[in-house]
């Protein structure tokens, strides 16, 4: 671990952050327990309304909550710690005391339902840990260790925060695919069984009743394609198109991202063995087609991708690179994506930089916070394709300040 100079975590007013992103918002309320048999579903299990506890979005405006995990104590050894950070009006980040305990958790991205009360994240084990954030500012752990029907790599929160869509990247025939989880009234989570099988799926993005998936194959559709359009409505979802985003077979996909019109994919490749350097494939999406459209390279290990919700821009994130990325998009533009190049940073360049994870909504829209190796960065996408480091929020120094997951309220 490379070393960083001391930082004692301050302490913010998490019931007060708390307690702002409740008033206005409509609370799912009352208790459940996600409903039926996990091992009725089976596949083709329902999805996107699979659960009646549906869950208003907390106020676009005022603070919010993020969290991140910490994989290591101070030893060394393995750690199962989850740590609040508070975000206040102005974006402004504050590391606090405030920690509980699930399962480890050493990369990726923590979900949370629209109102923000419940979070869910993918274990180093395939478990599911799942938590709530109340008014009064505690944290419950509503389960530390969710073992499903499923090996949990990734999560993906469903539009109306009543399921989490989790991602087995096995192959199909080993439970590779897609599966529904049901999220309580309460927070409890019910496997409801896969919802379609897939090789060595690795990305899922949700555009109404359209689904893009990043994988090997959809039920034993052509292999070659990495990018596979779905007809989420239908019960079990149906395979529409394809595409050979990078024109080979010798990626592994990293991080996936959709421009928020639902136009445009990208698609990291983070092979180490190919000797293909890495790169970012863009496929757009036209109605019910897929068509590849471009592959920038070299971009070195883009493990995670986030667009701009303003439409101009894009976030590559190079973890062995310890670089963070600028793309440029330009939708009507042939081609639609170009690289700009690193950012001018804030305090100097990134160290083992891990997942990214934007705000989309309210006077925050666009501030990106990236886990970093003992801190939290702040990126900011504005309006024109502007994109601005605001530099590192220290978790600390030695090994327990290491952090893996990240995750912020909507």
């Amino acid at each position: 671990m490379r070393a960083q100079r001391s930082h004692r975590a301050a302490t913010a007013a998490i019931a007060g952050v708390l307690a702002a992103a409740a008033a206005g918002a409509g609370g799912c309320g009352g208790e459940g327990d996600g409903g039926a048999d996990p091992d009725a579903a089976g596949d083709g299990g329902a999805g996107l309304d699979a659960s009646a506890c549906p869950r208003a979005p907390r106020p676009a405006d005022g603070p919010r909550v993020a969290v991140i995990s910490h994989p290591y104590d101070a030893a060394g050894g393995q750690a199962s710690t989850y740590r609040l950070v508070a975000l206040d009006a102005a974006g402004a980040a504050t590391v606090t005391d405030t920690t509980f305990t699930m399962g480890r958790s050493t990369i990726g991205t923590i979900q949370f339902t629209p109102d923000g009360e419940v979070g869910v994240v993918a274990q180093s084990d395939g478990s599911l840990g799942v938590f709530r954030l109340d008014a009064g500012g505690a944290v419950t752990v509503v389960h530390a260790r969710f073992a499903g029907s499923f090996y949990a790599e990734h999560v993906v929160m469903g539009p109306g925060g009543d399921v989490a869509y989790v991602i087995d990247p096995n192959w199909r025939e080993h439970g590779g695919g897609v599966y529904v989880v049901a999220i309580g009234c309460d927070g409890t989570p019910t496997d409801r069984g896969r919802w379609f099988a897939s090789k060595s799926p690795r990305g899922l993005h949700l555009a109404g009743d359209r689904a893009l998936v990043a994988a090997a194959d959809v039920d034993g559709a052509l292999a070659g394609h990495e990018l596979h359009l779905l007809d989420a409505g239908a019960a079990p979802p149906t395979r529409l198109a394809g595409a050979d985003a990078f024109g080979d077979d010798d990626a592994i996909v990293g991080g996936t991202a959709l421009t928020p019109d639902g136009r445009f994919a990208l698609i990291g490749d983070t092979s180490q063995f190919s000797g293909v350097p890495n790169r970012v494939a863009v496929v757009e999406r036209a109605g019910d087609a897929l068509v590849a459209r471009q592959v920038l390279s070299p971009l070195e290990d883009p493990l995670s991708i986030v667009a701009s919700p303003f439409g101009d821009a894009a976030l590559v994130v190079s973890g062995f690179g310890d670089h963070l990325i600028a793309l440029d998009h330009a939708p009507a533009a042939s081609p639609p994506f170009t690289v700009r190049g690193p950012l001018a940073y804030s305090g100097g360049r990134p160290e083992l930089p891990g997942h990214a994870v934007v705000i989309e909504r309210g006077a925050l829209r666009g501030l990106v916070l990236v886990a970093e190796n003992v801190g939290v960065r702040r990126v900011r996408f504005a309006a024109g394709g502007a994109l601005t480091d605001l530099g590192k929020t220290s978790t600390g120094s030695g090994y327990q300040a290491i952090v893996g997951a990240i995750g912020v309220q909507p």
